[in-house]
């Protein structure tokens, strides 16, 4: 044997022969080749590629369109009631539905395009209501899994109606020095009837109206104003019209002691008894407070010819329109000092 077939050889046979290393990938080729190598990727057998695409696209739209789909909606509820019967249960105003179907249909589903579930309790005494899937009409192709809640409990209580009085309902004040008249105010309402469950009209002895603000008012007016009424009750007229009574505040106060002051003579050489007179200002709170605030002034007209002693009226000057005055004593004696 040659040396080299003894080196392989060993006390149990032959050793494996040595593998070839695996050959490296081919790199694409540079420069100009480059443009040669893509165009052959995107472009060889074109029509294979676009009927590949094609066909992937396909499959995936089937796919996709096919599979079902759920979601959730909600759904309003109305009711139809006996004519002689109010509902005073709770009422449940609407339902929340699962709907399930393909998804070419889900996506183009609108809730507020579904009917509203309507509850016919005209022949029911009371209880639980089913809510079930025939009440809810869903496009075609789309099922109902789950509805919540599925029962509706309903009580009922006769129905019966009164005619109530209003009170009406104030805010603010009016301007100062007048005054809110609400028994005038009232006087000219009429009651309203108010129609609902046989309890809460019979208990019922007067509605009150929306607030009206009579801030700053000096003057009537009338407004048209809700009336505000129970849970369950209707009131026929929902409005009323209100002549609100807005007058001024009539005061009388006492001013004093007033000096009487002498005009068309010598002051000087006359006596007046009594020198002063007690004023009392009677009307209108703001025209009275004007004049008390501006000063009340007592004075007497003699005559320069005739000096004799004699009674003369005391005249009270420069009050305000619709001031009234009393004077104690209304007159007073003037005689020449001697």
């Amino acid at each position: 044997m040659s040396a080299r077939r003894i080196e392989t050889v060993g006390s149990l046979g032959r050793a494996p022969a040595r593998r070839p290393p695996p050959p490296e990938p081919e790199a694409p080729p540079r420069g100009p080749g480059v443009r040669a190598w893509l165009r052959g990727a995107f472009f060889h057998n074109l029509g294979l590629k676009f009927v590949s695409l094609v066909l992937a696209c396909t499959v995936f739209i089937l796919v996709n369109t096919g599979q079902d789909r759920e979601i959730v909606a909600r759904v309003g509820v109305s009711y139809t009631l006996p004519d002689d019967k109010v509902l005073v249960s709770e009422r449940v105003d609407e339902v929340r539905l699962t709907v399930r179907g393909p998804w070419r249909l889900i996506r183009h589903f609108d809730e507020r395009e579904v009917d509203r579930v309507n509850l016919d309790l005209t022949r029911t005494p009371g209880g639980e209501v089913a809510i079930t899937s025939d009440l809810i009409h869903l496009p075609e192709g789309l099922a109902i899994t789950s509805i919540s809640p599925r029962v509706v409990r309903v009580a009922f209580e006769r129905r019966a109606q009164k005619a109530v009085p209003i009170t009406p309902t104030f805010a603010g004040r009016p301007l100062h020095g007048f005054r809110l008249d609400e028994a005038e105010t009232r006087r000219d309402l009429a009651p309203v009837t108010a129609r609902g469950p046989e309890g809460v009209v019979t208990a019922l002895t007067n509605l009150r109206t929306e607030e009206i603000h009579i801030d700053g008012r000096s003057d009537p007016f009338s407004v048209e104003v809700a009336v505000l009424a129970p849970d369950g009750v209707e009131v026929s007229p929902p409005t009323v019209s209100v002549a609100v009574a807005i007058d001024e505040v009539l005061v009388s106060r006492r001013v004093g002691s007033v000096a009487v002051a002498v005009s068309g003579a010598d002051p000087a050489r006359l006596k007046v008894e009594p020198a002063q007179v007690d004023v009392v200002l009677t009307g209108g709170q703001r025209g009275v407070e004007r004049a008390i605030a501006a000063k009340v002034h007592a004075s007497i007209a003699v005559s320069a010819t005739d000096l004799t002693r004699h009674a003369v009226p005391v005249v009270i000057d420069d009050l305000p329109p619709g001031v009234g005055v009393q004077v104690v004593p209304p007159q007073v004696t003037v005689s020449v000092k001697r």
